[in-house]
């Protein structure tokens, strides 16, 4: 009898042990970029700043919308390209092969597609592959194309709501704005920022109503002082966030709404830092030291 008691409180135990880390792995979190000696690296770390773990090799990592997989950037033999793997760090999936060079991948909302930027056509332009590859491969569809002076658009994300496809594009001067982009097929772009600064690496609140920016709009014409902005989805009540002498980039919202964690750098620093913030802008602190491109979880 006291045999049957041991197995069973042993198998209740390893059962809730079982359970410790299944809450652990969905507890809100980050992946980020970390720079080491051998090259960038993905790690993961949960919103309380624990379990930070690297989870593999690689830059740029952003979650699906089930919070199952991760898509990410990977240099191998000199060329860039998107890879998919999952968000433990396991079976690495390839999604792009060409000698041009791919970067800042975006899931759709369903988790069908990644749109990410190429320059294959001759500049930095956004394209959408599939996730799941058929007969012919992976489909590749070119979303923008600005045909007329061929300027770059870069550092793109998809709504939540999957209308839109939210990027920066320099196309008048060399200031990139913040624009907007049918998801389906590019068109309908509209420009959501109109001034003299820098605004960059847009992405979006969890209802797809407002976008998050970085911008050095509050200081004189590119004078490395960046901040985070948010504003409405047609580029209306433009806010800062941070006020900070250094730089602050790569804005990312919690699925809830509550939290947002960014990169921030100071002028006489020479690594970057991971902060977290609430959305209005307070309780600023860091969550981790030396990464960069944070993204929350889905969850």
């Amino acid at each position: 009898m006291s045999n049957f008691i041991f197995v069973k409180t042993l198998v209740v135990l390893i059962s809730c042990l079982g359970l410790v880390a299944y809450a652990e792995e969905r507890v809100p979190s980050i992946v980020y970029t970390k720079f080491a000696d051998s090259g960038p690296e993905i790690w993961r770390v949960n919103i309380h700043g624990r379990n930070n773990r690297k989870i593999g090799e690689g830059a740029e990592a952003t979650w699906s919308p089930d919070g199952e997989t991760l898509a990410f950037v990977s240099e191998v033999d000199g060329n860039k390209d998107v890879y998919m793997m999952d968000a433990n760090g396991g079976r690495i999936t390839r999604l792009t092969s060409d000698a041009a060079e791919e970067h800042s991948p975006t899931w759709s909302p369903d988790g069908s597609m990644i749109a990410f930027n190429s320059d294959r056509s001759g500049s930095d332009q956004i394209w959408r592959s599939n996730t799941e590859s058929g007969s012919w491969g992976y489909n590749l569809t070119k979303i923008t194309q600005d045909t007329h002076h061929n300027r770059v658009n870069n550092f793109i994300a998809w709504s939540p709501d999957g209308r839109w496809i939210a990027f920066e594009a320099d196309r008048d001067r060399d200031d990139p704005e913040i624009y907007l982009a049918n998801s389906v097929d590019g068109t309908n772009q509209q420009r959501l920022t109109y001034t003299r600064a820098l605004d960059e690496v847009p992405s979006w609140s969890p209802d797809s109503r407002q976008i998050l920016f970085s911008s050095d709009m509050h200081d004189a014409p590119q004078s490395g002082t960046y901040d985070i902005y948010i504003m409405n989805v047609d580029g209306s009540d433009q806010r800062r966030l941070t006020v900070t002498p250094g730089m602050a980039s790569y804005p990312s919202m919690s699925v809830d709404g509550e939290k947002v964690v960014y990169t921030y750098q100071g002028k006489e620093d020479s690594s970057s830092n991971i902060w977290i913030m609430n959305s209005d802008g307070s309780e600023q602190k860091i969550l981790v030291r030396d990464g960069t491109i944070p993204r929350f979880s889905p969850f």
